[in-house]
């Protein structure tokens, strides 16, 4: 998370001439622009928004009275209908159409529900206790008052910093209760940074000098100064680093000369080998895909009826007053103009094709965002199978990426949603961007050990006076599986050791599987000593050998939080205590840390909910799984950070009665 700057500049559009394609390619990519990513119209109930629905929701709100000048749109996002109201939609019905806003007015947190349709205001009630997402007017109001700030002022001119042209002092939302001035109130907290000699301000902070804010009131009410620190001034312009190939690079080129393999109808339903869905491009928590099934022969089998990311967390470990507040729930926090932000030309092949979306202005205006999304298809270069026996056997593979980039101030990751021709779905979530640096009075590090300080440390240094920080990431995947059907359950296939005497065994290991039965029973926490499938199965359905149909998610490497459980920051961050949630299905069960993360007391959404400890056997459940990552920064993380992939998968475990790809083409 980062600077105002920042932010509002990743949310510019990238111009439309990142589209490369073949004829072909450019007549898909005409059609794309209105079809899968973000409709002209609508064509199905689970489409996001267009823009003529951003303007009817506006209008609405407008007229009702409750879109006054001080009024600003925190979120405006579509009111998902009901899993049974979508199963029931046919084309050519009427497409139910709903948004829900979260809009503030001094302070305050007001929730409201158009349908759009009938142009109607559903409710427009006030949620007491609560902090809307921030706005960017709100962000850009209080930054100008900040840096006016006699105090402020004083501050800089002691550091002998008078001239403000480069200057950001920019207050950014508390995700937990940090200072009292948060009961009741709009409260922002943050630093200042001098751009000077930079095109950007990562490494520019001016350490020492925080600002307590009030957004509602429009009011500074503390200007802390703890005393000067150098600033860093080592160069950080990896804008200017030179494109040129290394010594023996050869041309590498994948074409299509037919244009891509997939197709996309006129209502943005996507196919390609043997798998079929639609997705969106959300402003809160970027790409979500519906509806994804397989074709298995004459049978068009369901196995997601919805996957999104949720919520993202990342804590700081600094245990600095002036750093040791810095935890942000990014995807609920941060709304104004979308997670998501455009790709780039180094972002996807030029055989890709690109998605446009939208996000809500602080006026619930509708800001067109070209390139947030990409679809292509790419060779693996790896077999999906292969055997020597008395020569070889095999087949090559390919497989569909739909990716997105989400954009943190300095924070980037890329989303992809990969679909193998196995049926195997694998989610990636690709970190990089510019770590986040505190400056310090540090110039080099006394290497006591002969591999670095004897000390415990908080941060590496990166250049002089500037250290990285130590910190967490955890992104919660909320994973609707419809397993062959709505109704299923989640099997636990523990792998348990058992005590033999036979030729000179006395220990091997046998799989015990178990159903959970209730939301408890379904929290898994991951142990390398005690090792588990977890599947979602559909009791109801069984393949010719008699196994119950399913899906399993299978984890890559994660990480768990080691902190207290009764931090603070960790409360918030509560949805990461465990790898594996399994929650019934309820519709405004949405966000994994709850709808409202500002300011949160903490162990809100999955831990709250989960109290009930419901029935999740044999009926419509809904997965959450945390991919997690601890980071250490080192040097070669600095000034921007070599991409870094965690990952996990969704495959098919006994859904198939053999392998599915043992007839592929020798040539992918």
């Amino acid at each position: 998370m980062g600077t105002l700057k920042s932010l509002l500049a990743n949310s510019t559009s990238v111009k439309s001439g990142l589209f490369k394609s073949s004829l072909a390619m450019g007549i898909v990519a005409c059609i794309s622009l209105n079809a899968p990513g973000q409709q002209a119209y609508p064509h199905h109930p689970l489409d996001g928004l267009s823009t003529a629905e951003y303007w009817t929701v506006h209008d609405v709100l407008a007229q009702s009275g409750h879109l006054t000048e001080s009024t600003f749109v925190g979120s405006l996002l579509l009111h998902e209908p009901v899993k049974d109201v979508v199963f029931a939609w046919h084309p050519g019905d009427a497409i139910p159409r709903e948004a829900d806003v979260v809009l503030t007015s001094e302070g305050k947190t007001f929730e409201a529900r158009v349908d759009i349709n009938s142009r109607k205001l559903e409710f427009y009630k006030e949620i007491p206790g609560v902090q809307a997402p921030i706005s960017e007017a709100e962000l850009n109001a209080i930054s100008e008052i900040a840096i006016k700030d006699p105090r402020v002022l004083a501050a800089l001119k002691v550091r002998g910093i008078t001239d403000l042209s480069t200057v950001a002092c920019e207050p950014i939302p508390l995700t937990f209760r940090v200072f009292p001035e948060e009961e009741g109130h709009r409260i922002g907290y943050g630093d200042c940074t001098d751009q000077h000699g930079a095109y950007h301000a990562w490494g520019r902070i001016i350490e020492g000098l925080y600002i307590l804010a009030d957004f509602g009131q429009q009011k500074i009410l503390k200007v802390i100064d703890t005393g000067a620190l150098p600033m860093p001034r080592e160069d950080i312009n990896f804008e200017e680093a030179d494109a040129r190939a290394r010594p023996g690079t050869t041309p590498l080129t994948v074409s299509q000369p037919q244009g891509p393999a997939y197709t996309i109808s006129n209502t943005g339903d996507i196919s390609w080998q043997n798998w079929h869905f639609r997705f969106r491009l959300d402003p809160r928590i970027g790409t979500v895909i519906n509806q994804v099934s397989y074709q298995d022969g004459d049978r068009l089998r369901p196995v997601m009826y919805e996957g999104s990311l949720s919520e993202m967390y990342v804590p700081y470990m600094e245990k600095d007053a002036g750093w040791s507040w810095r935890s942000f729930l990014d995807a609920g926090e941060f709304l104004y103009g979308g997670l998501i932000k455009p790709l780039g030309a180094d972002d996807c092949p030029e055989r890709a094709e690109f998605f446009t979306g939208y996000a809500p202005s602080s006026k619930g205006q509708p800001l067109r965002r070209e390139n947030l999304g990409c679809l292509f298809e790419r060779v693996t270069d790896n077999p999906a199978w292969r055997h020597f026996e008395n020569g070889n056997s095999g087949r090559m593979s390919r497989e569909l990426v739909l990716r997105s980039a989400a954009v943190l101030g300095n924070y980037d990751y890329l989303l992809d949603w990969i679909f193998q021709q196995d049926g195997t779905i694998r989610v990636a979530v690709g970190a990089t961007g510019v770590v986040e640096t505190k400056g310090v009075k540090e110039t080099h590090v006394e290497d006591k050990m002969g591999v670095g300080p004897a000390e415990p440390s908080y941060g590496t240094l990166v250049a002089p006076n500037l250290m990285a920080v130590n910190h967490d990431h955890y992104f919660s995947f909320r994973l609707d599986l419809d397993v062959d059907g709505a109704k299923n359950s989640f099997m636990v296939d523990r792998m348990v050791p058992q005590t033999i005497s036979t030729n000179n065994r006395t220990s091997i290991w046998a799989v015990q599987p178990s159903i959970a039965k209730t939301e408890k029973e379904g929290m898994i926490n991951l142990d390398y000593k005690r090792p588990a499938m977890l599947t979602f199965i559909n009791p109801s359905v069984h393949g010719k050998l008699g196994y119950a149909t399913g899906y399993e998610i299978m984890p890559a490497a994660t990480a768990v939080p080691i902190v207290s459980p009764d931090d603070a920051s960790q409360r918030v961050g509560g949805f990461s205590l465990h790898q594996m949630w399994v929650t019934p299905y309820e519709p405004e069960e949405r966000y994994a840390a709850g709808t409202y993360v500002s300011s949160s007391p903490g162990m809100q959404g999955l831990p709250e909910w989960t109290k009930a400890n419901r029935n999740i056997e044999d009926t419509d459940i809904v997965a959450w799984y945390t991919l997690g990552f601890h980071h250490i920064v080192r040097l070669e993380d600095w000034p921007v950070m070599p991409t870094l992939w965690h990952d996990f998968l969704i495959r098919p475990s006994n859904f198939f009665d053999q392998n599915p790809v043992l007839t592929l083409p020798h040539q992918p």
